[in-house]
């Protein structure tokens, strides 16, 4: 085949794809820049309907993907060009696996003729992103293949990160020379995949949760519902909570932290005495939350009693850090289910125990609110929600900006909350904002100073993007959650600030200056509601927060 038929084939072949995805729901495009990328670049670009945001950094790129496909549970198309550019996406991809976020990832390559020959710019992508893809697809150097494959292959892949447990899937997408090429005959459309089913429990799933939250006597037992992220309705678990008589100790990733749950539980359970000592049972819906000590209470109870903890896992998950749950169930319609089986016995809550816990949830708020002072993080994270109206979104990173949140935040009704909490890493937040801030979706980015160090890279031109993004930036020189742990206690200062405390000195504002975005100091007058792109910097002290965690462990309900 000659160079004219070749750039037509790769040029068919791209436009045939991107056709069919278009077909299948495709949105939005994060691309990487590069060559080998060229013909599938290109006619992602062409798509008026397509919008299409360029990030000079392979990460960053990916994370924006990732942050698309949490916000609107769709996947969105990430591109980069052949050689070392693949393996930087690779902790998007490993988040998006964990987490079942929907991703479609194109890794173009060079055609296999010059793979192993010491080819410039050409690594081995086979099966690169391991076990985190649903799918690794290698059609062949498009002057190869058959029109007639193209759009099945643009379904198979729509089908596999949009199946039942979603995720990422690799494309390598091998281009021969010349790149550039006009596209002729499109192969016909075809209808897109049929949506995939989700995992659903067996009845004798559902019989078994009945009876594990039920007595012998047909009454609720004493328990609990924890919910984190998970593929429920709110509105199916506070139900669900309601006809036990059962309190929710949620984050606000669940959508139950909107005046249904309770937003002290991290410092009730670290007090004695009841109500908790007293539960006999945790059900527990979605991802971990990111309270410790939540975790270490329910695996003490879970090896107390062998039947206490029950699992309901989102997209076929195994939900059990502590090694501790009885069962798991799959949580599609999980909740709901259960709830029709107990108003068929006509169960009666038990009303008082769920107001044990909320009484004492209400007396700790309120010595918990008296002791946050200005600038401190706990004020910042409480903030950061009261600047958010219903319909917006805000981006909070893993190590202490979650926890400040889930423990300190406000009741936050209609504001959707994302972090990515399955591999828990830092990287890429700023990232991921931008990918929930591009579905039109004002967005607050909550992170520490580490994090926003650590993706600097994001800020490239981002003030030419048509985003509504804050993003606002704790910064206390250092590694803050550090502080907490036991190297705090047993290093001395120089070695602990060495190795974990890690100052940097950055100054943000100049950061800021120098990719030409507005920057400001939080103060008491700051609107955090996003408008435009912007950066806010709150300036707080490691040592203050510190001291401030350990009052927290003296309150008690009163």
């Amino acid at each position: 085949m000659n160079g004219a038929d070749i750039a037509v084939a790769n040029a068919t072949f791209a436009a045939a794809l991107v056709d069919q995805w278009v077909i299948c729901g495709l949105t939005h495009a994060f691309l990487a820049p590069g060559s080998r990328s060229t013909p599938l670049a290109l006619a992602l670009a062409d798509r008026s309907e397509l919008r299409i945001e360029v990030l000079h950094d392979e990460r960053s790129a990916a994370f924006a993907a990732l942050g698309h496909g949490l916000s609107s549970r769709h996947p969105a198309v990430v591109l980069c060009t052949s050689g070392t550019a693949a393996t930087h996406f690779h902790a998007a991809v490993a988040e998006a696996g964990i987490s079942c976020v929907p991703m479609v990832v194109c890794t173009a390559n060079r055609p296999p003729e010059l793979w192993g020959v010491a080819a410039p710019q050409t690594i081995d992508q086979t099966d690169l992103y391991g076990p985190s893809v649903r799918a690794f697809l290698r059609p062949g150097p498009p002057d190869e293949l058959d029109p007639a494959s193209f759009r099945p292959l643009a379904n198979e892949v729509w089908a596999a990160a949009t199946g039942g447990v979603p995720g990422p899937v690799q494309v390598d997408l091998s281009f021969r020379e010349p790149l550039v090429g006009s596209a002729i005959d499109l192969p016909p459309a075809v209808a897109a995949p049929p949506t995939g089913s989700p995992i659903v429990a067996s009845d004798a799933a559902i019989d078994s949760l009945v009876q594990a939250v039920l007595g012998e006597d047909g009454r609720p037992r004493r328990g609990v519902v924890v919910v984190g992220r998970g593929e429920s309705e709110p509105s199916d678990i506070a139900d669900l909570a309601r006809a036990l008589g059962w309190p929710i100790l949620a984050d606000h990733r669940s959508g139950l932290r909107d005046g249904r749950s309770l937003d002290r539980f991290d410092t009730l359970l670290r007090a004695d005495g009841d109500p908790h000592r007293a539960t006999e049972r945790v059900l527990r819906f979605g991802e971990p939350l990111a309270s410790k000590i939540l975790g270490q209470w329910i695996g003490a109870l879970g090896r107390a009693d062998g039947f206490a903890v029950h699992s309901v896992a989102p997209w076929g998950r195994r939900i059990d850090p502590e090694l501790v749950s009885a069962t798991q169930t799959p949580e599609w319609g999980t909740a709901r289910r259960v709830l029709a089986a107990l108003e068929a016995q006509r169960v009666t809550p038990l009303s008082a125990w769920r107001s044990q816990w909320e009484d004492a949830d209400r007396s700790l708020r309120a010595q918990i609110d008296r002791a946050i002072t200005p600038a401190m993080e706990a004020d910042v994270a409480a903030r950061a929600l009261r600047g958010l109206r219903p319909g917006q979104a805000l981006v909070v990173s893993s190590s202490m900006p979650v926890r400040d949140v889930e423990w300190f935040g406000p009741s936050a009704p209609g504001v959707a909350v994302y972090s990515n909490r399955g591999a828990n890493g830092i990287d890429g937040v700023i990232a991921t904002a931008i990918g929930v801030a591009a579905t039109g979706v004002p967005t607050l980015c909550l992170l520490g100073d580490v994090a926003a160090v650590h993706d600097q890279s994001s800020l490239t031109a981002l003030g030419r993007r048509s985003l509504d993004l804050t993003i606002l930036v704790i910064d206390n020189d250092g590694g803050g959650i550090f502080s907490f742990l036991p190297q705090h206690e047993v290093l001395d200062e120089a070695r602990y600030e060495q190795l974990f405390g890690t100052p940097h000195g950055t100054d943000f504002a100049a950061l800021a200056a120098a990719h030409h975005l507005r920057c400001e100091e939080l103060c008491s007058t700051t609107d955090l509601e996003p408008d435009g792109v912007r950066i806010v910097v709150a300036p707080t002290d490691r040592a203050v927060n510190h001291r401030f965690r350990q009052h927290l462990a003296t309150l008690r309900p009163q």
